[in-house]
């Protein structure tokens, strides 16, 4: 009699097909991730460099924010009027603004409605326009690693505020030390990827970069 051979797969073969789909499923995983997170990153850098545009270009259109009094100081109500002794009306600021600070996973977008504050830097609190996420939606991954003065070393600064005068646009940068840098880096970093991406913003010709 002629005898049939069985047909199918043995163990060992199913167990190795098996091993095979798994790293396959775990490197997918895994680009897919690295991919989310590298987009983040960019994202992140878009949107403060267009953050810092757009206060430019508010400055260069002389572009009103919500103020109020409060206290006998005006101070802006662009989110709240909390507090405030008068209703919320339209303002020309005198400079508009961004600040960072390093370690923060978010800045805040700022205007001097106040005439008697009269620097570039924001001061106080109720300059508040927006308190900006770095990450809109999900974990706050991306933080604002460090910002720099460049040079050989590069000075690493704590703070800095840039600030766009009312109508010139002129660019003014504050890095809490008194003195005022031609050009300055704020670096950001992916906490879990460890990535950076540094935006560099040059005062004298009001260029915002991604490098």
């Amino acid at each position: 009699m002629l005898s049939r051979k069985a047909t199918g797969f043995t163990l060992v073969e199913v167990m190795v097909s098996l091993a095979i789909m798994g790293l396959l499923a775990v490197t997918v995983v895994v680009n897919m991730n690295s991919g989310k997170r590298t987009e983040e990153l960019r994202g992140a850098a878009r949107q403060m460099a267009a953050d810092i545009r757009s206060m430019q270009s508010r400055a260069l259109s002389a572009g009103e924010v919500k103020a109020c009094v409060k206290g006998g100081v005006t101070v802006v109500c662009e989110n709240s009027a909390a507090d405030c002794s008068t209703p919320c009306t339209g303002t020309v600021p005198s400079i508009y603004g961004v600040m960072a600070t390093t370690s923060a996973t978010g800045y805040v977008l700022f205007a001097k409605v106040d005439g008697g504050r009269v620097n570039y830097w924001m001061e106080n609190s109720d300059e508040t326009m927006l308190a900006r996420r770095l990450l809109q939606v999900g974990s706050q991954d991306v933080e604002i690693q460090d910002i720099q003065l460049p040079g050989s070393p590069p000075q690493s600064r704590n703070q800095a505020s840039l600030g766009f005068m009312r109508q010139s646009g002129t660019n003014r940068i504050y890095d809490g030390t008194g003195t005022e840098p031609s050009i300055i880096d704020i670096i950001l970093r992916h906490k879990i990827s460890g990535a950076t991406q540094t935006l560099e913003i040059n005062r004298v010709t009001g260029r915002v970069s991604i490098l």
